[in-house]
């Protein structure tokens, strides 16, 4: 028996065998084949065990590079942990593409080396939960809620509630898996001045209160039992993390140092309250203001998929003459540019003295509206009233 890593998949059995948490692939095969890829080169550049593979970027730092995380490969193979000398996989780029497209879709490919098939993304994007924020008119406008591993932008003018719903977010984000939760942690950026511990108290409170009334009314808990000891209003209070950003400067210093922060705190949802306050007043030279923006957004997009995160941005808004009207009219911030970067915009405002929330831009869902409230315990549905009907 050889171990091998075969081009030619047609020519091969697979069988699995578990190292710890991670799975290898064995290739058995009585057969030669002077295509192959040998396990060797692999293990020789510190490649361990798939997992170690899985965290390259792609076949170009697989064919090029040594895994990131050498304590990791140790810790996950039953072998000693790799030398510190450690050779390049001496790959072909052909080669590591064909790596990675049999750890990703076995000896049955069902995509092109190096790409995804829509039946695959399909499958992970119905396997991922939402935050839900506790008004259940929005969340079925939503699809279910805030999305994980996208970035959404809520907009509207001062006092609609987008704060508000970012510190319900953060409550949410920690409700435990059995509860159908994520589990995580919260990240906001502050960069107004605007979070208020004393308001996210409140809103904690009432959330550990709903989840104690849920669990003793549909568990078999006594009434003098805790029955969610790891979800108490503290450890929600714990495992909110604020970064008070006074400038644009210490906006991107923290969005550079975020992606090894979520991990290390199991962070589920980043909020930014605001994205347009600096952009608006710190600087005169609109062109730079675009690039800097436009990095900004890349490295938001690139968290939210890489991480699988929720990213949450809060939007002003601003008056724009309509010289067809004569009058004006409100938009958000940041101008039209911007409107690509989020993935879903929802517009919050007014209408008939209620909080409406317009799901104004979705690439899954379609548009509609939905009424909410802001209560003393955060966001709830709007009692005694019905849910327009969605736009044609």
């Amino acid at each position: 028996m050889v171990s091998r890593f075969f081009a030619n998949h047609n020519r091969a059995s697979c069988t699995e065998r578990a190292f710890g948490a991670c799975r290898v692939q064995t290739i058995n095969s009585n057969q030669t084949d002077q295509n192959y890829i040998p396990l060797q080169k692999l293990q020789r550049a510190g490649f361990i065990s798939v997992r170690d593979v899985k965290a390259t970027r792609g076949p170009a730092d697989l064919a090029r590079g040594t895994p990131q995380n050498d304590a990791l490969c140790w810790r996950s193979s039953l072998t000693a942990p790799p030398s510190p000398e450690l050779t390049e996989a001496d790959l072909t780029n052909e080669q590591a593409s064909e790596v990675m497209k049999f750890l990703r879709f076995g000896t049955d490919g069902t995509a092109l080396a190096g790409a995804r098939s829509a039946s695959e993304i399909l499958y992970a994007e119905k396997k991922k939960l939402a935050l839900v924020t506790f008004c259940k008119d929005l969340d079925d406008l939503l699809g279910g809620g805030i999305a994980v591993g996208e970035v959404t932008e809520l907009c509207g003018c001062p006092g609609i509630g987008k704060t508000q719903t970012c510190i319900q977010l953060c409550a949410s984000v920690q409700i435990p898996l059995i509860f159908g939760g994520v589990d995580g942690s919260a990240v906001y950026i502050d960069t107004e001045g605007s979070f208020m511990a004393e308001r996210v108290h409140e809103v904690a409170k009432a959330t550990v209160r709903h989840l104690d009334l849920i669990s003793r009314t549909y568990l078999d808990v006594r009434r003098d039992q805790d029955p969610i000891p790891c979800f108490t209003v503290e450890t929600v209070l714990n495992r909110i993390h604020l970064f008070r950003c006074h400038e644009t400067t210490e906006l991107l210093a923290a969005l550079d140092m975020l992606p090894s922060y979520v991990e290390t705190h199991r962070v589920k949802l980043v909020v930014i309250d605001s994205i347009a306050f600096h952009f608006r007043q710190d600087f005169k030279d609109m062109a730079l203001r675009t690039t800097i923006l436009a990095k900004m957004t890349n490295r938001m997009m690139n968290l939210a998929t890489s991480k699988q995160v929720a990213v949450v941005t809060v939007n002003q808004v601003t008056v724009k003459p309509d010289h067809l009207s004569g009058g004006a009219r409100m938009l958000p911030a940041l101008g039209e540019s911007y409107a690509h970067a989020c993935t879903t915009r929802v517009i919050l405002s007014w209408e008939k003295n209620m909080r409406t929330a317009y799901l104004y831009k979705s690439p899954r869902l379609p548009p509609g509206r939905a009424k909410y409230a802001v209560t003393n315990g955060g966001l709830r549905d709007v009692r005694n009233q019905k849910r327009q009907a969605r736009d044609p």
